[in-house]
């Protein structure tokens, strides 16, 4: 079990705390695209896996809610709105 995740890896923050700090930023809050493995439903809560997707199969921790669909069973952004 991966544990209890604080957050989603980000492309592209809107706010950059310690940004002269080595590591990725992480997004902890808000609407952020988030790496889907497998169909979602816009509206479906989306769990955290132990191989860093997100899935709609609540398999760990809940970490948000699907703001668009993705129909197809591959690997996938998906904005989603984050609620740690």
């Amino acid at each position: 079990n991966a544990g209890t995740p604080i957050g989603v890896i980000s492309t592209e923050p809107a706010y950059l705390m310690n940004s002269d700090s080595p590591g990725q930023a992480i997004g902890l809050v808000g609407r952020v695209p988030v790496l889907v493995l497998g169909a979602v439903s816009k509206g479906q809560t989306l769990y955290a896996t132990d191989n860093g997707y997100a899935t709609a199969e609540p398999v760990g921790a809940k970490i948000g809610i699907a703001i668009e669909s993705k129909e197809d069973s591959n690997e996938g952004l998906v904005e989603t709105f984050l609620k740690f």
